[in-house]
């Protein structure tokens, strides 16, 4: 055992010393602080209820912007240090904000966006004084494409969920998806106790954020999104299975508890993104040299983070089995 030991620590100090080595040109950092700027756009027309949510509800950007400081530099920015933000709805402008105070808890941004449709071109710009501008520019996705659920139950609290969609075979498309679960009441006109339902896969108990199952990424923005790419079914009929756990307090709530499902198009920037980020956050291998790395992406000039969109689409409200 000691000698396969042996051999297995040489062959990987071996490789080690023959991986790919890239240089890296930092002459051209001028040492300048720039922006940062993680936001989504989601143009959801859809509604639980006609008189719940109006189907000319605008979409909305939401987000944060903070200030990056030179590259390998520490410094504190003044707290009177704000940033401009724009948004231009093809080429027009539609909002703008002067007072968006750069600093990680409090640069958040929030703003409604009337009269979207797919296709429709949206810039962001960010200024701030003593940083590049930052741009950004995105498409709104076409409508994601009807999801059928299936479902069985395995135990007590326990059930799996199936999810089959056809993909669009002229177009690569990205798609993130929502599980969520709640009760509803007879003669209600919306879902009360809305929360996440945790999903996890094939057989296995457990999940974890390193255990992605059938997904590319998984990430949290309020909601948190299992993100996946058409590149291993670009036009095919694609099926997803999950388990979920649906624990009831009470058994006289059984008839009340439902679950549903969301499904987002999102635009491509968001996953290469979150896969980018995870990726970094992970891969101890590609940090020896011994894998392949997904390197930093970024869809903002001047500036760095990323800016998406999202078309989104929510199944009924299914009855737990």
């Amino acid at each position: 055992m000691r000698r396969i030991h042996q051999t297995i620590v040489i062959v990987l100090l071996s490789l080690s010393v023959v991986s790919c080595k890239v240089d890296f040109d930092f002459s051209e950092l001028d040492g300048k602080p720039i922006l940062y700027l993680d936001m989504n756009l989601t143009y959801a027309p859809y509604s639980y209820t006609e008189e719940a949510i109006p189907q000319d509800a605008p979409s909305s950007l939401r987000g944060y912007v903070y200030a990056v400081p030179p590259t390998a530099e520490e410094r504190d920015f003044p707290e009177d240090l704000y940033c401009r933000m724009k948004v231009f709805h093809n080429s027009e402008l539609v909002w703008a904000r002067d007072n968006i105070r750069l600093n990680e808890f409090e640069g958040l941004v929030s703003a409604d966006i009337y009269d979207i449709v797919p296709g429709d071109e949206l810039k962001i710009t960010a200024q701030a004084d003593g940083f590049p501008t930052a741009t950004s520019t995105i498409t709104v996705p076409q409508a994601p494409p009807q999801i059928m659920i299936s479902h069985t139950r395995i135990n007590a609290s326990k059930f799996r969920i199936s999810i089959t969609f056809e993909d669009n075979p002229a177009t690569e498309d990205n798609y993130a998806f929502i599980f969520e679960k709640a009760y509803w009441y007879e003669d209600s006109l919306q879902p009360s106790g809305l929360e996440r339902l945790e999903p996890s896969f094939g057989s296995s108990e457990d999940t974890s954020f390193l255990d992605l199952g059938p997904f590319d990424a998984i990430w949290e923005d309020g909601n948190k999104f299992y993100g996946i790419s058409d590149r291993e079914f670009n036009g095919k009929k694609k099926t997803i299975d999950i388990n979920v756990e649906y624990p009831l307090s009470s058994p006289e709530y059984a008839e009340y508890a439902y679950y549903s499902i969301c499904i987002h198009k999102v635009s491509q920037e968001r996953l290469r993104y979150e896969i980018a980020c995870q990726d970094k956050g992970n891969n101890i291998l590609g940090f020896i040299g011994l894998a392949p790395t997904t390197f930093s992406y970024t869809n903002i000039v001047g500036g760095s983070g990323c800016i998406s969109c999202a078309y989104a689409g929510r199944t009924e409200w299914i009855a737990v089995p």
